[in-house]
């Protein structure tokens, strides 16, 4: 009776101890782009890195564009971009462009600057960027005629996508 007591307390202490010194290593890095809180850490992190590595946390592919969204860091974007980020890749399935129109974060007015910067980059509607959907039909498929996505859509074809 008392041995199973035991076991219970030292598995719940090394759990304990387990769960608590990953927490220490989490910080900002190009590993953990979700904890730069600031667009300076971002710099930082992927400085020297390459601009389409790919790092996926379940359903989210976190690439140095999608970190600079992720934190609403637009210059630090372009940047990326000028040094050959891939405007499609990136976000919820690795699809950047249906990420911003359909991630309703901030309004309209702010996610359709990112839409005109990814599609004057070469971000498509109609091209698929990993997987074998097109961000269009990914957005009618999973949000419908919503109409902050329909606004962002016509946003992306007035400026080429």
């Amino acid at each position: 009776m008392l041995r199973p007591l035991l076991f219970t307390i030292l598995c719940l202490t090394l759990g304990l101890v387990l769960q608590a010194q990953p927490a220490q290593a989490l910080e900002c890095s190009d590993q953990d782009p979700d904890y730069c809180m600031k667009c300076e850490d971002l710099d930082k992190a992927y400085k020297g890195k390459d601009m389409n590595a790919i790092l996926v946390r379940g359903r989210s592919v976190w690439t140095p564009l999608y970190a600079a969204y992720f934190r609403d860091c637009p210059k630090l974007a372009v940047r990326y971009l000028e040094l050959g980020a891939n405007p499609a890749v990136g976000g919820m399935e690795g699809d950047m462009l249906a990420t911003v129109i359909s991630w309703d974060r901030w309004e309209v007015e702010q996610r359709s600057l990112w839409v005109k910067m990814l599609v004057l980059a070469g971000a498509k509607l109609d091209a698929p960027p990993i997987t074998k959907r097109t961000t269009r039909e990914r957005l009618m498929q999973e949000y419908g005629k919503r109409d902050d996505i329909m606004a962002l859509i016509k946003v992306a074809e007035q400026n080429g996508g």
